[in-house]
């Protein structure tokens, strides 16, 4: 079990002791580790001496039961339910699950099947071993766990893949269901450009993998695919985000957009905004700027010096995880543009998609500051399209460039509540079509392209 210390010099500078965080074993805290957890009050009373151990937020804290939280020292009221990570597909939610997690040294868990390929090359190849844990059980199945016997219930539980230590769980719901429904009182909403976003989802088709790139020679043999893909994905892409913007806002459930490229580009100063975040209003908020901080860069590879470099960096020094765009600064951004990935009509189409669901909506229902714009393909609209609010409109904002100076985060506020708000994944419908021909039908075409994947699509190597 990791345990962290500080030492308290002689001149009374705080210096954080522990493993380098490409060292640091990643694990499921259990009800075991209360007795190392210590309330705020136990450690201001404690800072002269030369060692202590330090309070987690206690919503990383296991999801313990009230019985077991009374009797342990933390003296925190655990948060019911746990943190979704949710995005569509290739917005980077591999890349800030390993932050969170070399962060913290928490395991994130995941919706997805854990006996897919994509689940098991995450779990094995890149370190996430939380794929396929939702965390707790819901009270539905908990009670059925009673009824069975002892051997049953731990069969079930390893089958169903419960475990109350699980803080954060990554999930694509609702552009796919997950295999286990999940209750949620927090959400991460993570959100990627579409340009890029939906070019990664095509090679993520073509390859089943996560890193891998495809050659030029499909993108010319499969042109009239990929833009047909391009063409559909956008609707699913805006109905994606807005499904998420739309239920924390009735269901008054906190909501965090954390956008890729501002994670690309300045990854401490995101990963201290989501930290932030993640913590309880009654947790010690002095331990934000002495621990997390420290432990942000310490998982970014920076010196502990927070004066010794600048807060803006890349994020290639994760491990075993390298996103393709990890070092590209603001080139990595809107690199499909540059790269003429999209014909002119269906960038165009693109904007008109965003601009028509604005307007099919009526009124703009979430909580963002207006941006005033036109779009090119609608000259007498009034209201901001969905591309606009994240900053993302090529033709107003122009987009990438806007990003080397990056425009304001759109915050959210939820529906004002005195008691907290609930989410559930994995229960109602898809966003997509049961015979969507680019959702898991992909996989079919691409198997008939392939000769059941045993003569893949030619890739071309990273580079390092």
């Amino acid at each position: 079990m990791m345990q962290i210390h500080q030492d308290v010099k002689q001149n009374n500078e705080i210096e954080w002791k522990t493993w380098p965080a490409h060292l640091e074993l990643l694990r499921f805290l259990d009800d075991q580790y209360g007795h190392m957890i210590e309330s705020s009050s136990n450690l201001k009373q404690r800072t002269n001496q030369s060692k202590r151990t330090v309070q987690l937020p206690s919503c990383l804290l296991p999801n313990m039961s009230k019985a077991n939280a009374t009797n342990t020292s933390s003296g925190n009221a655990f948060r019911p339910g746990i943190v979704l990570l949710a995005s569509y597909p290739r917005s980077g939610n591999t890349l800030l699950r390993t932050l969170l997690e070399r962060t913290t040294s928490i395991v994130t868990g995941s919706d997805t099947r854990p006996d897919r390929t994509l689940s098991k090359s995450l779990a094995m190849q890149y370190d996430l071993v939380g794929e396929g844990l939702v965390g707790k059980a819901t009270d539905a199945g908990m009670n059925k766990q009673k009824k069975q016997s002892s051997s049953a219930r731990l069969q079930i539980r390893f089958q169903t893949a419960y475990d109350p230590s699980l803080s954060i769980v990554k999930t694509h719901f609702p552009e796919r269901k997950g295999w286990k429904p999940v209750n949620s009182s927090r959400v991460l909403l993570l959100i990627r450009n579409p340009y890029d976003s939906i070019d990664s989802y095509w090679n993520l088709c073509c390859t089943n993998t996560h890193t891998t790139s495809l050659d030029e020679s499909v993108y010319k043999k499969y042109a009239n695919k990929f833009e047909s893909l391009a063409r559909h994905e956008i609707q699913i892409w805006v109905d994606f985000h807005y499904y998420w913007l739309d239920l924390c806002e009735k269901e008054g459930v906190p909501l965090l957009v954390v956008r890729y490229e501002d994670l690309v580009l300045d990854p401490e100063s995101e990963m201290q905004r989501v930290i932030a975040f993640l913590m309880e209003d009654g947790d010690d908020k002095s331990l934000f700027d002495s621990f997390w901080k420290w432990r942000i860069r310490h998982a970014l590879g920076k010196s502990d010096n927070p004066e010794s470099q600048s807060t803006t960096g890349n994020t290639s020094n994760l491990g075993s995880y390298q996103p393709r765009s990890s070092s590209g600064g603001i080139l990595s951004i809107g690199k499909t543009l540059r790269k003429d990935r999209y014909s002119e009509s269906t960038l165009t189409h693109m904007h008109d998609v965003a601009a028509t669901v604005e307007a099919n909506r009526n009124k703009n229902t979430s909580k963002f500051a207006s941006i005033p714009s036109i779009n090119k393909t609608k000259k007498n609209q009034s209201y901001e399209t969905i591309l606009q609010k994240f900053g993302y409109d090529i033709y107003n904002q122009n987009f990438p460039e806007n990003f080397k100076h990056p425009p304001p985060v759109p915050t959210f506020a939820g529906k004002q509540s005195k008691t907290p708000g609930r989410v559930t994944i994995n229960k109602s419908p898809e966003i997509r079509s049961i015979d969507d021909e680019f959702g898991r039908k992909m996989t079919h075409w691409r198997r008939g392209e392939t000769d059941n994947d045993a003569n893949p699509f030619p890739t071309v190597a990273r580079r390092r």
